[in-house]
């Protein structure tokens, strides 16, 4: 059965900024938005200036500045330059 859930580390240079479960990501890569799910390929991508969401145990946003993003066997790890936690927008019903 396929997991639900993968690890994830988020840090930028001063401090670890989130660790825990996620069962989806996007990322502001380079060439344009990325979402990783649980088994995702192997990867590794430079994150560009933009929005990180975090679906998981708790949903999260955090505004970036750059970094990178590796992703194997469902251990996620995502430095970046720097990050501050946004609030996050009511979904519309």
């Amino acid at each position: 059965m396929a997991a639900k859930t993968f690890d994830l580390t988020v840090a930028s240079r001063e401090k670890p900024l989130w660790q825990g479960k996620a069962s989806q990501v996007q990322v502001p890569a380079l060439g344009g938005g990325l979402a990783f799910l649980p088994g995702h390929a192997s990867s590794f991508v430079l994150l560009s200036k933009g929005d990180l969401k975090i679906n998981g145990e708790k949903d999260l946003a955090f505004s970036i500045e750059g970094g990178f993003a590796s992703f194997e066997k469902n251990q996620m790890v995502i430095a970046v330059d720097s990050g501050e936690e946004e609030e996050l927008k009511p979904k519309k019903a």
